[in-house]
């Protein structure tokens, strides 16, 4: 087993972790940061990072953006030297910048701290990290930790860990966390034990993703992940790895914009995923299910759902060529962490099939430390 399966398997145990030290050390500042924009102390939450860090932004953007928290999510090296104000620092005012990096030590991230902790009107600081010996973790004012082993390759457990780090911290803001009766708790727990149980099946794992990937090819040169709400994370992020995994082209888009342009790119090579997590999206999703095999062009898809099929669906999953993987996890936030592990898995076997080292970097690295 190479480095990358090892530290895909090893998320059970890495999410655990992570969730205890959640329970033990964060209840107090999450509900802390809950009554600061309560009170109108914080009124605009910006997260930012880059890369894999980044994309776990989505998954609070989408939580708290609907229940009427004003959210932004900004890539730092964007946030640092294109969209960070010129004049007029008082739009910082009762601001919480959250700085996203598992290294604590990525140079767009580093700069921003340092940038922003020069300016006369400080937003409230906030890191995540998985390093308390970062530079990130010594110039934030508040530190939470993922609290877990060092990640060498791809990221996985941490991007992972990431994900129910900011799940709980959302759902404490938006009041649905850390409540009386304990529930919440326990249904993140429950959640965590099907995790546990699906990747301790390391026979049905090894079926399934031979059968993914038989079924889709080694020869795929391009994929387009499509997604909308908060599945938007997990499509960013199969888009992420899936190049860095199996050296191939790939593109996320919401399953709604890809309707304004990206169809006319669709033919019969065309390879796509597709995520429905949300019963808002079911009716959308089928329709667009239809239309590939009614109207449009395409070779291969992979339909990974949480959702009831409904007739429609069930008749194109019958349908030769579309895969359909369905899965039990209802909360669509909480299942963005089962969605992307079912992909890494995936393109696991992908690169190992095309005979590649998979995880094995040629030109990027896992740490940007210098431009």
């Amino acid at each position: 087993m190479n480095q990358l399966l090892e530290e895909i398997f090893s998320q059970s145990n890495s999410l655990k972790k992570t969730f205890n030290y959640i329970l033990k050390k964060c209840k107090p500042q999450f509900l802390e940061l809950r009554e600061f924009i309560k009170k109108g102390e914080i009124t605009k939450l910006i997260f930012t990072g880059m890369g894999s860090s980044y994309i776990a932004a989505y998954l609070p953007y989408y939580m708290l953006n609907k229940n009427g928290v004003l959210t932004e999510i900004r890539e730092s090296g964007d946030f640092l030297y294109s969209s960070f104000p010129d004049r007029n620092l008082e739009s910082f005012k009762k601001t919480a910048v959250v700085f996203i990096s598992q290294s604590g030590e990525s140079i767009e991230v580093r700069e921003l701290v340092k940038r922003i902790n020069k300016i006369s009107v400080r937003p409230l600081t906030i890191g995540i990290t998985n390093n308390p010996d970062s530079y990130l973790a010594n110039m934030t004012e508040v530190q939470f930790f993922m609290n877990i082993e060092e990640e060498k390759t791809v990221s996985t457990k941490t991007y992972t860990s990431t994900l129910l780090i900011l799940y709980v911290m959302a759902k404490t803001i938006i009041e649905e966390y850390f409540l009386p009766d304990n529930n919440n708790v326990n249904e993140t727990l429950k959640f965590l034990e099907k995790i546990n149980a699906f990747l301790s099946d390391k026979e049905k794992i090894e079926t399934l993703t031979v059968n993914i990937a038989k079924f889709l090819g080694k020869d795929v040169n391009f994929l387009e992940i499509l997604a909308d709400g908060a599945s938007m994370a997990t499509a960013h992020e199969a888009s992420l790895i899936f190049k860095e995994i199996t050296k191939s082209w790939s593109e996320a888009n919401s399953c709604l914009n890809f309707w304004h342009g990206g169809i006319e790119c669709l033919n019969d090579k065309t390879n796509l995923i597709l995520l429905t997590s949300d019963e808002t999206h079911v009716e959308f999703h089928e329709k667009f299910l239809e239309n590939l095999l009614n109207k449009w062009k395409f070779r291969k898809l992979i339909h990974v759902t949480n959702q009831e099929l409904k007739i429609k669906i069930k008749k194109a999953s019958d349908n030769k060529k579309i895969f359909t993987y369905s899965y039990d996890i209802k909360d669509k936030y909480l299942a963005t962490i089962y969605e992307i592990i079912i992909l890494q898995l995936v393109f696991h076997k992908i690169a190992e099939i095309r005979g590649l080292n998979p995880g094995e970097f040629i030109y990027s690295e896992k740490v940007r430390r210098n431009f």
